[in-house]
C-alpha cells in the first residue's frame, strides 16, 4: 500500500513538474521558426544578411589592438 502511494506521489510530482516548464508557452508553438509560412528561404536569408550588415554598421572600430592581459588603464 505504501509503494503505491509513493509511486502514485511521484507521478503527481513529475506531471506537475511538466506542467510548470509548458506554462506561459502558446499552444502549438514549438519555436523552431517564427517566419510566415510562404516565405521564400532565399528571400529570409537575404533579409537576415541584410539585417546582420546594418546592424555592423553600429559597432564602432577599434582604436587600439585589444589586450586581455592588459592591468588597469
Amino acid at each position: 500500500m505504501r509503494l503505491l502511494l509513493i509511486v502514485a506521489a511521484a507521478a503527481l510530482l513529475f506531471s506537475a513538474q511538466a506542467h510548470a516548464q509548458m506554462k506561459g508557452r502558446p499552444s502549438g508553438d514549438t519555436g523552431a521558426s517564427s517566419q510566415p509560412k510562404g516565405e521564400d528561404p532565399q528571400k529570409r536569408m537575404a533579409r537576415e544578411e541584410a539585417a546582420a550588415r546594418a546592424a555592423m554598421k553600429n559597432v564602432p572600430d577599434s582604436k587600439e589592438k585589444y589586450d586581455p592581459w592588459k592591468i588597469g588603464k
